[in-house]
């Protein structure tokens, strides 16, 4: 560690109460998406960068902050100001931002707020210590991150609305740098049957069936879901080379049933079913491949049953990313690894989609670092963030930065 670092980590700490009052406030800001209202901590947001003298502008709502010059590489913060919904169940006020122990509760303390006050605090311990750098760093709390980006990073990666050689984005679990990041392909399936009288007119194979006969849509979505559980199966056979933290069990791709809808009543034969899935799979896996293999079944089913009326639909579609880690970029973070936490810390595997992707589609690279623990509930009730972590990651944010930009 040398001395500006060793400054650095200090003037972090000095700013630890101030660090943890602003995602409290974030936290009682709500900012769920739906409704996507982001209005509110949009202009907090932007508010805190101004008071810091961080030059600042608001695109849709993202908020975008600019410190130093054009005479080196360019460095992107990303952090995302959106939450899922909150829902119900908690034991804690989802948007009280309360402190129990070393511990900050509500909706978005983890993810993603916690990232959206470090990557601001980083910039000012730089700004602090009058810190001198080598290029442009480029900050970003954007919306939407929890339905794909839209209108949000993707928005201003793709509109070139920011630019960079380099990205840290913080969106996943503590302690380690993650590089290699798995992929996502999100899907519907909708069928569409004959609404009849359930005992009357079952929907059976002939001779057991006439002209007014119902088509059962929850019965033919049976075959959907279990093509899609021999799938699983398969996935089995395939663990990730790449090395996982701590918290994260998964070394194989996942199908996850999230929604399924259809019916009308007990005695109606049901003449529609939703079913909307997540396939996850790891850095290794050819999601192209399993696209084409859904695909082409749902078309078999279609040409052996004239009776099937189905629409499958793609909702998300993000390719595994590998990123360098050998590179100067790379390099910079895992130094900051290093002396925050006083030895080596390696890059680890992340398979729930981010922004990443968008960053890195764009030749953005990007490495990836946050406060997420599996006991975090993040996603789920009584979300919460160790008051710790949130440090460190302040910390990781502002000697990567200082390490990557820094006058050689």
């Amino acid at each position: 560690m040398d001395d500006m670092e060793k400054a650095i980590m200090e003037k972090i700490d000095t700013m630890k109460d101030e660090i943890i009052q602003f995602l409290q406030d974030l936290v009682k800001i709500p900012s769920e998406v739906p409704p996507g209202k982001y209005k509110d901590i949009s202009k907090f947001v932007e508010s805190k960068m101004i008071e810091f003298r961080i030059n600042t502008k608001v695109k849709r709502k993202n908020i975008i902050g600019e410190i130093g010059n054009e005479n080196g590489p360019s460095l992107i913060f990303n952090a995302h100001i959106d939450t899922v919904a909150s829902l119900d169940g908690w034991t804690k006020d989802p948007h009280g931002g309360e402190i129990v122990g070393n511990k900050i509760y509500g909706r978005g303390a983890a993810d993603d707020k916690a990232c959206v006050a470090a990557e601001i605090f980083a910039t000012k311990a730089l700004l602090d210590l009058a810190i001198n750098l080598n290029g442009k760093l480029i900050l970003t709390a954007v919306i939407n991150e929890e339905i794909g980006g839209l209108l949000g990073s993707e928005y201003l990666v793709k509109d070139k609305i920011i630019t960079g050689d380099a990205c840290l984005l913080g969106d996943v679990c503590s302690n380690y740098p993650i590089a290699y990041l798995g992929g996502a392909l999100q899907m519907s399936f909708i069928i569409q049957g004959i609404r009849r009288h359930a005992q009357a007119y079952p929907d059976l194979a002939p001779p057991n069936r006439n002209k007014y006969s119902g088509i059962n849509a929850i019965a033919k979505m049976v075959k959907i879901m279990n093509f899609l559980m021999e799938l699983q199966e398969e996935f089995k056979q395939l663990e990730t080379k790449y090395p996982l933290p701590p918290d994260l069990p998964s070394k194989v791709s996942s199908v996850n049933f999230t929604l399924i809808n259809g019916g009308n009543s007990v005695n109606t034969i049901p003449d529609n079913c939703v079913l909307q899935c997540m396939i996850t799979v790891i850095p290794e896996m050819d999601i192209e491949s399993i696209k084409v293999r859904i695909f082409n079944f749902v078309e078999s089913l279609k040409k052996e049953d004239p009776n099937l009326n189905i629409t499958a639909q793609i909702g998300a579609y993000i390719k595994p990313q590998i990123a360098d880690t050998k590179s100067t970029f790379a390099l910079a973070v895992k130094k900051a690894f290093k002396t925050v936490f006083k030895e080596e810390r390696d890059f680890k595997t992340f398979l729930p989609t981010t922004d990443a992707q968008l960053f890195q589609e764009n030749g953005i690279e990007t490495i990836l670092i946050g406060p997420l623990r599996g006991d975090n509930n993040y996603h789920a009730q009584d979300e919460f963030v160790y008051i710790n972590d949130v440090i460190n990651v302040t910390k990781i944010f502002a000697i990567t930065a200082f390490n990557y930009l820094k006058k050689s």
